[in-house]
């Protein structure tokens, strides 16, 4: 799976995410971390004060971090994370909760103050593997209001066939 086809998925859903994250294929990675140019390559990210509130989140509750706010977002994750920083985060909660690469063996975690570590996928494919069998399996799916929602359950389950060594899945 590639990040291209989460897009497309997220797309078909919310076609304001296109301009929310600024979606343009054969953009420069000059300004991003190496491990993050199949992600940046191809978008902005979102930045925290867009007008598109529900184009926001690519996962609920998380937002592709913009380019703009990148370096200022990674510097702020190792200020309040140490001890990993090896970790490039790449989705944000606004909350000091973060989706990182570990840059020294391609694994994906999520990082949170109240969980610590958590190991959610061997590598970035794996990952976006997920995120688009939740949109394509109906786990992610718009709320009433047109905000990005979650089948716990549903994405858990999903989660945990494609990543079957990570726990996270089954907690």
């Amino acid at each position: 799976m590639s990040f291209a086809e989460v897009v497309a998925s997220v797309l078909e859903q919310r076609p304001d995410f296109k301009k929310a994250a600024g979606v343009a294929p054969g953009k420069s990675c000059d300004d991003v971390p190496s491990p993050l140019a199949s992600i940046y390559g191809s978008v902005d990210g979102t930045e925290q004060g867009t007008e598109f509130q529900t184009a926001v989140d690519i996962v609920p509750g998380f937002r592709l971090i913009h380019r703009r706010e990148l370096q200022e977002e990674i510097a702020l994750f190792h200020q309040t994370y140490t001890g990993i920083e090896n970790f490039i985060p790449f989705l944000a909660d606004g909350s000091s909760c973060y989706i990182a690469l570990n840059d020294s063996d391609g694994s994906v975690v999520r990082v949170a103050q109240e969980y610590g570590l958590s190991r959610v996928a061997a590598n970035l494919e794996d990952f976006w593997a997920t995120v688009l069998a939740c949109y394509q399996e109906g786990a992610y799916f718009l709320d009433d209001e047109g905000f990005l929602d979650y089948d716990f359950e549903g994405e858990g389950d999903i989660g945990l066939r494609i990543n079957p060594d990570c726990s996270y899945w089954s907690e």
